[in-house]
């Protein structure tokens, strides 16, 4: 029996893979489009294949019934289980008459004479110089990059064909050899070339052209098909969100006078359940960009048990029906999320966030493919409609974009005292997220997100997974944990201490062991207030807690704000007298330079709403923060300084609760 050799594995009829052999799973070919001779032949074929890959009719008989010579049967064959350009071999395909299933190979050198045809010139030249084959491939390659390193990306046809004539000559191809022989020495096919490998990727075919955005790859695969939240907690997605609204600090100081101060946009920090719809926690954070700090706060919102706001603007309630499931329904409290979907933020990647995912809530994460908003959909739903109901109907609104008609009707010009403060923020904030759960949904079948979260535990017995309640009363998202060495000196007086973010800490047990000198020490910390380190030995044994040295002990500060006092320090923008507070002083020197610059009222909006969450309560349930809390700088947080009945001017237009 004849036998066929395929590189270097020699089989016959006999030895064909079971999965070959099924003509059933061959890429099909459509013959209606053929004549009937044709088509008669396109049978007569796939006939012959289907005996010829069953191996129980010998190849006399398969002849005799379909017409076909022995010597095509093998042919055939072969030429059915080549490979195709789409991955897969050519299978029925390959039977159609007047079709390659190779490409065209120049076997004759090319004539200096321009009459005489040049077909295959280009594929010949590569298949003799490899090295060229390899170069125009990186070329093409690095168009599609970033540009890491100073080197000329060759993007136009002309000046990568300078350069392939280049390493022509380098390659040894002399002036009467293709492609030098020939009047354009051989550009239109090596664009044609090109063409042709910029285009077998996607991807980098449609970066190399300009998109901003690219689609991800279609998934077959049922495992890698995502699948439908059914019950509450299953999936829950987070996102950032800039608000589209011009904000003011507002700041009393010890006199009574009022300064408002315009603010950058402020981020909303959102965690929604899919399966109810329901928003189940969410953070503000004031600044240019949210840090993995931020994101800490928002996932610490989402598992503590909600606890409303004590609104200072009068009639501001949250309506019937609305809350937060934490605290309208007992099963939802210290409730654990299965998997939590985001994108690829970079603050959203930090370590330290993958960790405090893994190790208190226990979930899996899913960043989903880059780019694609509509593998987070129901969260940018949520954003688009936060935007047109509420955002985009504020004074000093800066709408979608710099042309929206909001912007230009919304425009209060330089009457700060209409703009809304951040203090009224979140108050209002916190009712319409409220509000929103009790709102119905179509896609809930008419049932409000809360609704529809007690209707799905109710249907499916079983229990939410919670956090445990042995660290429900130290749970505490925002610490990370440092490693630092004692120092000192006992020749020298210098007592036991720690340094730690160019501050000295000690405290009065570790001061006076003089055999902890040059001992590590696992230091935890809040980043909204600093100014004490828990301190744990390398074992695990607790030491005790660690204050920072005078004056950095006296006004709270976040872990921030002290980098950038030294920043400024370094950069002799910010000066201090020996004994004054540097965090009064940074914060004296940022109030001035918020007058002219959004951003530094931004930061201290920021430092505002740090020191009041570091002195939240946290008993058992760790409680929302209090902004109205004193400052011990000398000058008092932002409070609404509006007679007690009198609505703000933008909430008689605008809101009706």
């Amino acid at each position: 029996m004849r036998s066929m050799v395929f590189g270097t594995l020699r089989f016959d009829r006999r030895s064909i893979p079971a999965e070959l052999a099924d003509l059933s799973q061959w890429p099909s070919a459509d013959d209606s489009a053929l004549d009937e001779q044709a088509r008669g032949l396109v049978a007569r074929r796939v006939r012959a294949m289907t005996l010829f890959v069953d191996g129980s009719t010998t190849l006399q008989a398969i002849g005799r019934e379909t017409g076909v010579r022995i010597n095509d049967l093998y042919r055939l064959f072969e030429r059915c289980i080549a490979p195709h350009e789409d991955g897969r071999i050519h299978g029925c395909r390959a039977l159609l008459p007047w079709l390659h299933t190779r490409r065209y190979e120049r076997r004759a050198r090319v004539a200096t004479s321009g009459a005489d045809g040049t077909s295959g010139a280009f594929g010949q030249l590569l298949l003799r110089y490899p090295e060229l084959a390899r170069w125009i491939e990186r070329k093409v390659a690095a168009r599609s990059r970033r540009e890491t390193k100073l080197e000329e990306v060759h993007r136009q046809i002309w000046r990568l064909h300078a350069g392939f004539l280049a390493e022509c000559r380098k390659a040894g191809i002399q002036a009467h050899e293709y492609p030098f022989n020939r009047k354009h020495l051989g550009e239109r096919s090596l664009a044609k070339h090109v063409n042709k490998l910029a285009g077998q990727q996607f991807a980098s075919a449609a970066r190399a052209a300009g998109a901003e955005q690219i689609s991800h790859e279609w998934q077959a695969d049922s495992e890698d098909v995502r699948r439908t939240a059914t019950y509450p907690y299953e999936v829950v997605e987070f996102d950032g969100h800039k608000l589209d609204v011009r904000l003011t600090l507002r700041i009393d100081d010890p006199f009574g006078f009022e300064t408002l101060l315009v603010m950058r946009r402020i981020w909303i920090l959102v965690l929604l359940d899919v399966a109810s719809r329901a928003v189940v926690g969410y953070a503000l954070a004031p600044g240019r960009e949210y840090n993995r700090d931020d994101v800490a706060q928002a996932l610490q919102a989402a598992l503590m048990p909600h606890v409303a706001r004590e609104p200072k603007i009068p009639a501001l309630r949250v309506k019937r029906g609305g809350g937060f499931p934490s605290e309208i329904i007992p099963q939802a409290a210290w409730a654990c999320w299965n998997t939590l979907r985001f994108d690829a933020a970079k603050s959203h990647f930090a370590k330290a966030t993958l960790e405090r995912l893994t190790t208190v809530v226990g979930c899996a994460t899913d960043n989903g493919p880059l780019g694609q908003k509509n593998e987070r959909a129901f969260i940018e739903r949520f954003f688009d409609q936060l935007a047109s109901h509420f955002a985009h109907r504020l004074p000093a609104t800066t709408g979608r974009d710099p042309r929206s008609v909001e912007r230009a009707l919304s425009d209060v010009g330089g009457n700060t005292s209409l703009m809304m403060t951040l203090d009224e923020l979140e108050d209002v904030i916190d009712v319409v997220l409220a509000n929103y759960n009790g709102e119905p949904h179509t896609g809930l079948g008419g049932r409000s997100p809360l609704e529809a979260m007690q209707f799905q535990l109710a249907r499916r017995e079983g229990l939410l997974r919670t956090v445990p309640e042995a660290r429900r009363g130290t749970l505490c998202l925002l610490q990370e944990a440092r490693i630092v060495t004692i120092r000192g000196n006992v020749s020298r007086g210098v007592r036991p201490h720690v340094n730690f973010k160019y501050v000295r800490y000690d405290s009065r047990l570790l001061s006076s062991m003089t055999g902890l000198i040059g001992q590590q020490l696992r230091v935890y910390f809040n980043v909204k207030d600093v100014r004490q380190l828990h301190a744990f030995f390398m074992n695990g044994a607790e030491l005790g807690v660690l204050t920072a040295a005078r004056p950095w002990c006296f006004t709270p500060h976040s872990l921030r704000v002290r980098q950038e006092i030294f920043s400024l320090i370094r950069q002799r923008k910010l000066v201090w007298r020996e004994g004054d507070d540097p965090v009064s002083t940074w914060f004296a020197w940022k109030k001035d330079q918020a007058r002219q610059h959004a951003r530094d009222a931004n930061d201290l909006a920021r430092m505002l709403t740090d020191r009041a969450k570091a002195h939240a309560p946290q008993q058992g349930t760790l409680a929302v923060a209090n902004v109205s809390s004193a400052a011990s700088n000398g000058v008092r947080l932002p409070t609404l300084a509006r007679p007690k009945g009198e609505p703000a001017p933008w909430l008689t237009k605008i809101f009706t609760y």
